[in-house]
């Protein structure tokens, strides 16, 4: 049987006993399957519109009937039984939303190691026979130059033609050698791996310019929808290779990509940076990262590494490097290191906190010439998956919520009917919730008596109705049967998802003697932190109860930073002194997080 997925309208044959998000995973159709295949998170639903499949779904709660009788069914758990075609919810939005974020730090100052040399070297004669290696050290005035011996091999080829040729040269090693000027052919590449979407950014390394930014879901998401699940995932050591290989194979197809779109070779490609967190950073190196699922959390490595793209199979220049920048710990990697370098958070002379909120959320404070690190567990709350109805940022996803006395008041991502909600929404929504009584300090959704008794507009008390597990409260309805609400479970995901990074950030400002009132700058990271509703994040507590304008969304912060790692050897060196110099603060080993965690979970 045959899979046609539409809208990319690729179609690929289904091997025996292979479902959807199989054969989906297999020739690279990006769906959610956050789960790993267990039926459980419905995170992977698609539409059927031909053919007939075979339906194993034991737990009913991840599609609704009305799902159903709109021929959804989950990739996860549906074979096909004759030819089909699926349609595929777009996550378009997301990536192009990823790719808007990036903007160098003003005072940024390009310092490239990377040179290309038009040489033409004068012919050997009787009476001058230096080699050719110390001819085009004495042509570049360089006694310290090194050949890469595929560099070297391809040296006589291009001398013996008697023509000008091109060198090119990472620090003080000669990497490629090529026939006429090719001086302006120099490219690099920089990524930021995230555990649901990585960024891929093209330089123009002589212009000094961006030339594509292309963000990509995570192929790792259907074996899990966080760092944890993919770690179990890897029970053998044939699936542990399999996580690093379909990074790698995706890192190729987007470069295959950039060099189809922009008329450029591969072996012009010399250099690539990356960077991601501690689990991804050891899925790209392809080294086993078992140890960081269980206490004491210790990676196998953190320091900076470096290697040749033959080594990594990647697809630039054969000599080529590929680098991946410092982590700082089991859960604090080298994304934040990077995008630490983007603010102003070393200089620690005055009360600065950078946050970064993911499935993990990663904290850093400094001031009193402290600084200090954490990562907490928040879940994948923000980011839709732990949510019943929850969805990445694609079209059709309601992303900001209003409630007043006229009811509910919602915009989605691409000014389309809902079908689901995003983190932005979530927090808006559950934010506004708060604001209005709906939802009490403790995290309930409140009766529709006693919200009358407080004197809630019958606009919004008409919303509640009864759920499977508590109240519910509906965002949107059409009346035939769509609609997307907020169930009492997802309040009970949300407070503990910014339980965790608000007593996080309380630990490290007690940990640094630093008071709400010597807070002087708040930068948020990511896409998550630019797109939020600042004043309902602190409603429902994610944010400090700050002024606004000291928070500052700082957009793609690791993207940014893996950039200025590409793009200069002083940033690279400042990344190297970050991690080094600040310090880790572990807070499953503290007494006074759980404490914390437990107070922050109230609204």
């Amino acid at each position: 049987m045959k899979i046609t997925f539409m809208p990319q309208n690729i179609t690929e044959a289904a091997m025996e006993n292979e479902s959807i998000l199989d054969v989906a995973s297999r020739i690279g159709v990006n769906i959610d399957g956050n789960c790993a295949g267990a039926g459980t998170c419905g995170k992977c639903k698609v539409k059927v519109a031909k053919g007939s499949v075979d339906q194993t779904v034991e737990n009913q709660c991840a599609i609704t009937e009305a799902e159903m009788s709109n021929n959804y069914v989950l990739a996860c758990c549906s074979r096909p039984l004759t030819d089909i075609e699926v349609f595929v919810p777009e996550t378009k939005a997301i990536n192009s939303r990823k790719e808007k974020l990036f903007k160098l730090p003003e005072d940024f100052k390009f310092d490239l190691n990377i040179t290309k040399e038009l040489i033409k070297l004068e012919k050997s004669t009787i009476k001058n026979q230096l080699n050719d290696e110390t001819k085009i050290k004495k042509e570049l005035g360089c006694d310290e130059l090194f050949f890469e011996r595929h560099a070297l091999k391809k040296l006589p080829l291009v001398i013996g033609k008697g023509e000008e040729f091109t060198l090119t040269i990472i620090d003080n090693y000669v990497i490629d050698v090529e026939e006429g000027d090719k001086t302006e052919e120099n490219y690099g590449i920089a990524i930021d791996i995230g555990t649901t979407t990585f960024v891929m950014m093209l330089w123009d390394l002589n212009k000094k310019e961006i030339i594509e930014i292309k963000a990509i879901t995570n192929p790792q998401g259907i074996y899990g929808a966080d760092v944890i699940s993919r770690i179990n995932f890897t029970n053998s050591d044939e699936n542990k290779h399999l996580l690093h290989e379909v990074l790698i194979n995706k890192i190729n197809e987007i470069i295959l990509k950039f060099e189809n779109s922009h008329e450029i070779k591969h072996d012009n490609i010399y250099k690539l940076i990356a960077c991601g967190n501690t689990t991804m950073s050891h899925f790209f190196w392809d080294v086993d990262p078992t140890q960081l699922a269980v206490s004491p959390f210790t990676p196998v490595f953190s320091d900076y590494k470096i290697t040749n793209a033959m080594d990594m199979g990647i697809a630039i220049n054969k000599c080529g490097t590929i680098e991946l920048l410092p982590n700082i710990a089991g859960h604090v990697g080298s994304d934040i290191t990077a995008g630490i370098v983007t603010t102003d958070l070393m200089h620690k002379d005055k009360g600065h906190l950078f946050i970064d909120v993911g499935t993990n959320g990663e904290i850093a404070l400094t001031g009193k010439n402290k600084a200090y690190t954490c990562s907490t567990a928040a879940g994948p709350a923000f980011e839709g998956s732990s949510i019943f109805q929850g969805m990445r940022a694609a079209n059709g996803a309601i992303e900001k919520v209003v409630l007043n006395s006229e009811g509910v008041e919602i915009a989605t991502i691409g000014d389309v009917s809902p079908i689901g909600i995003c983190g932005s929404g979530i927090i808006d929504a559950v934010g506004q919730m708060i604001k209005s009584g709906v939802v009490d300090k403790k995290g309930k959704i409140l009766d529709r008596s006693k919200l009358e008794i407080k004197e809630v507009p019958e606009s919004i008390i008409e919303r509640i109705e009864p759920g499977v597990k508590g109240n519910q409260f509906v965002l949107y309805s059409d009346n035939k049967k769509n609609k997307v609400v907020i169930t009492q479970k997802d309040i009970r995901e949300v407070q503990l998802a910014k339980a965790a990074i608000s007593a996080g950030i309380e630990t490290m400002m007690e940990e640094a003697g630093i008071s709400l009132e010597e807070l002087k700058k708040i930068s948020v990271a990511g896409a998550f932190g630019s797109h939020i509703n600042l004043e309902n994040a602190i409603n429902l507590g994610l944010l400090p109860d700050v002024p606004l304008d000291i928070i500052k969304n700082i957009g793609n912060s690791a993207g940014i930073g893996v950039s200025m790692a590409l793009l200069s050897k002083k940033s690279l060196i400042d990344i190297l002194d970050v991690a080094d110099e600040i310090e880790h603060i572990e807070l499953s080993a503290r007494g006074d997080f759980q404490d914390k965690y437990i107070k922050a979970m109230m609204f």
